[in-house]
């Protein structure tokens, strides 16, 4: 009987605690809340977690509802640039008017942060810090000595790899499918070959020769669910909970990082007399194998997965347009006549058509459809494009939405057409974009690599692997149509379904 009346006792104690804390909380979300009703706000789906199942939860179904980029487009284009949104207990801002970013990820940037929690993840995707996972001086420091192995010179050594790494695809994976006519998942084969290119530009190693570093590499990526992408960003310390689709993640990031400290050893223990080779070789004279581990996954993440998921959607859609395929197809054959292949560096440069190809995908599709999320360390007056101020208070978080911004019809005519015209100067499709955003060029608009100090140091590397594979496949082959809904990998944006068929060009229709 004792017993029975401690344990009710027990329980009332714990359950008015639970009330009193939840209660508080509340309260103190409530007050919270107060220093944003100047800022427009969407309907939040729940009382109780605001906007968080709007967010996160809803981009992990974009590949099976097909609406992306919503919410984020359809608030901005009714709510305006900087909008406020409550995700359970954060406070934030979702910020798309362009001279708000210039102020928030250049003028004053250093107001702004990654968001802590966004820098456990990613320090979690690269085993340690990098210049992805850290801030302040520290980041300062890796993107000072980190940028020369980016610069043009070091880039003109890298054309020959994409080169003969594009040629060894056609040869294995493309034309024996023209001689069979059998689907190829064009997803798969664009990210084995980046994963290819980059192993070997980053640190020496082609993953495609090592089935067990592959298999390691590809289950190392995060498992999109909802679940997952609500708790990895908003719980602290989620990806070390013992659910199995992130143990297996864990241990498969286990197996990587043995493979990759294996090939540091054997850098380490037979130096290269000569000028360094790949990036690692620039990297290990300033790091330890444990340093030098983050900053080669950084590289291999980046460079591998946003690269291969934009050149999928570059193929896709391709397929739907022979009138752009033609012009890609002239300027592949005007500039081959002038230097005999785009193996150099020169070469590339010319390819402008090919490149405002890349870059209306990269609008319509921003693999890096958000930046990292920032936080406010001070209480900041924001200016708008429309000479009126935001109050942003200390300790907001900022969603910086590119894909939104990117399809915003304030800055874009028609835009959700595929208009590759409207990236060269001069155009009337380029004129009438300028216009429309009066006058202005579209820096701020159109930011596929962010922008400011934390902006992607690898993006002229991307940028001229794929300008390079895409004429010269465009080239030789024709391509099906095929699904262009978009899913997130944990990593970047990315067509759900790439299974092509494809033909050489010129041969007849089966």
């Amino acid at each position: 009987m004792i017993i029975n009346i401690v344990s009710l006792v027990s329980l009332e104690v714990a359950t008015a605690t639970s009330t009193i804390l939840l209660g508080a909380l509340a309260l103190h979300c409530l007050w919270k809340s107060r220093q944003y009703c100047h800022l427009p706000q969407p309907p939040p789906s729940s009382f109780v977690f605001g906007h968080l199942f709007d967010t996160w939860a809803r981009l992990a179904h974009w590949g099976t509802r097909g609406d992306y980029p919503q919410p984020f487009l359809s608030w901005t284009e009714q709510y305006g640039g900087v909008i406020y949104l409550r995700q359970f207990l954060e406070h934030a801002v979702l910020v798309t008017d362009p001279v708000a970013l210039q102020h928030i990820l250049v003028a004053n940037g250093t107001n702004y942060p990654r968001q802590p929690i966004a820098m456990d993840y990613t320090r979690d995707v690269v085993l340690g810090e990098s210049l992805i996972s850290v801030d302040g001086k520290k980041h300062d420091v890796y993107r000072k000595y980190l940028n020369p192995m980016f610069a043009v010179s070091k880039l003109k050594t890298f054309v020959k790899i994409f080169n003969e790494q594009t040629q060894l695809v056609c040869q294995t994976v493309l034309d024996p499918a023209c001689d069979t006519n059998a689907p190829v998942n064009l997803s798969n084969m664009l990210t084995k070959m980046m994963l290819s290119i980059t192993g070997l530009t980053v640190l020496g190693y082609d993953f495609n020769k090592s089935p067990t570093a592959l298999e390691a590499y590809e289950q190392s990526m995060l498992p999109i669910t909802p679940l997952v992408l609500v708790g990895t960003f908003t719980i602290p310390g989620f990806l070390s909970f013992p659910i199995p689709s992130l143990v297996k993640r864990r241990n498969a990031q286990a197996a990587l990082k043995k493979i990759l400290m294996l090939v540091i050893h054997d850098k380490l223990a037979a130096p290269n007399s000569d000028q360094p080779k790949d990036l690692l070789d620039m990297i290990l004279p300033h790091a330890s194998t444990d340093e030098a581990i983050p900053h080669t996954l950084t590289f291999m993440t980046a460079g591998h997965d946003t690269t291969s998921s934009t050149l999928a959607f570059v193929f896709s859609t391709l397929a739907s347009y022979p009138q752009v395929v033609a012009a890609i197809r002239a300027e592949y054959e005007k500039i081959t006549a002038v230097y005999g292949s785009l193996g150099s560096w020169e070469a590339l440069a010319e390819l402008e058509y090919t490149h405002a190809v890349i870059q209306e995908t990269l609008r319509l599709n921003a693999v890096a459809f958000s930046t990292v999320q920032r936080v406010s360390l001070a209480n900041d007056n924001v200016a708008m494009s429309n000479g009126s101020s935001v109050f942003i208070p200390k300790g907001t978080t900022v969603v910086i939405s590119i894909a939104a911004m990117h399809r915003n019809s304030k800055y874009w005519t028609n835009p959700t057409d595929f208009i590759p015209e409207r990236f060269v100067d001069g155009t009337p499709e380029w004129n009438a974009d300028l216009a429309l955003r009066g006058g202005k060029p579209h820096v701020f608009h159109f930011m596929p690599f962010s922008m400011g100090s934390k902006n992607c140091i690898g993006q002229r590397f991307a940028m001229a692997a794929a300008q390079l594979i895409v004429a010269t496949l465009v080239s030789i082959y024709d391509f099906k149509p095929t699904d262009l809904r978009q899913e997130f990998s944990g990593v970047s944006l990315r067509p759900v379904n790439v299974e092509m068929t494809v033909r050489r060009v010129g041969a007849p229709s089966s």
